[in-house]
């Protein structure tokens, strides 16, 4: 069962759904909600007298959320190291371009890592850092606790920051996905599938007593096209809304999505609107701790 697992069972169908869910949100949403999880992110943080500050990303993408807060850790760093963890080639690409064309990331030192998270943690060194921040990319790596105990264990003493920002299970699209795994992903283990949400973030915070503080940040899908017999962007969609390759081609599966979603959108001119919403999770490491 390929369910939850297209970034795995199809890579090419993973890029086209994103491709295709970005622009049913709008480029100037997304930068909105990029900007958002910057505001999350103070300017200063607490490092070393004399040092700089150290700062980690997994799986950067092509780093616009990641200058984003570069950029206003520079406002009270003079130095700072960035160490990227990203396993795409064109991804780091993109990212070194970027950097190249924004002179403003002058003072960043950059380490680039071309490793998925996994490959990374079984080679890391002994360095710590100040904030490690992972954008909507924990529904992608495998262990899921393991990985967030492996960020928690690089991240130094002193009121640093993890910052993870995942789907909220508190909004429609996420709740779609618990509905298909009830439905069809039983029996099995959901954390071994892309069906992840905030909730499974936060709950092992819980467990290891972390404290965090968590805000939302909304937004509307245009979902139109999934209702169009043929559509090819509508299939790319409907893959991306339920992380499964080819569901237009499963019956059962398609069937319920598409119910699920015109029963919880809104119909705005003719267009089918569906709500959807990121948490930002920030949990402070304040002490030293055992795990």
């Amino acid at each position: 069962m390929d369910l939850g697992k297209l970034i795995h069972a199809s890579p090419e169908r993973y890029s086209a759904g994103f491709a295709a869910i970005k622009a049913a949100i709008g480029k100037n949403n997304i930068v909105k909600d990029y900007l958002f999880y910057a505001t999350k992110v103070p300017d200063s943080l607490l490092c070393e007298s004399g040092a700089e500050l150290r700062v980690l990303g997994i799986g950067s993408g092509s780093g616009e959320v990641d200058s984003l807060f570069l950029k206003k850790l520079l406002k009270r760093h003079s130095s700072v190291y960035n160490r990227v963890v990203e396993p795409s080639g064109e991804m780091v690409d993109r990212y070194k371009a970027l950097v190249q064309e924004d002179a403003s990331l002058g003072a960043v030192k950059f380490d680039w890592r071309q490793q998925t998270a996994e490959e990374y943690f079984q080679t890391k060194d002994d360095t710590k850092f100040h904030l490690i921040h992972a954008v909507n990319i924990l529904y992608h790596v495998d262990p899921l606790h393991d990985t967030l105990r492996n960020m928690w264990e690089q991240l130094a003493d002193g009121v640093c920051m993890l910052v993870v920002v995942m789907g909220s299970d508190k909004c429609d699209w996420m709740k779609l996905w618990y509905k298909l795994w009830e439905e069809f992903g039983q029996p099995g283990d959901r954390l071994m599938t892309s069906l992840r949400t905030s909730d499974d973030v936060t709950q092992w915070f819980d467990t290891q007593d972390i404290g965090y503080v968590t805000d939302l940040c909304e937004n509307i899908v245009d979902v139109t096209e999934c209702f169009e017999e043929g559509s090819e962007t509508g299939a790319m969609l409907l893959d991306f809304l339920a992380q499964t390759p080819y569901v237009s081609s499963k019956p059962g599966i398609r069937a319920m999505v598409l119910e699920y979603i015109r029963r919880n959108s809104l119909v705005v001119d003719d267009k089918i609107l569906f709500k959807s919403a990121t948490e930002v999770i920030i949990a402070f490491k304040e002490g030293t701790e055992e795990m």
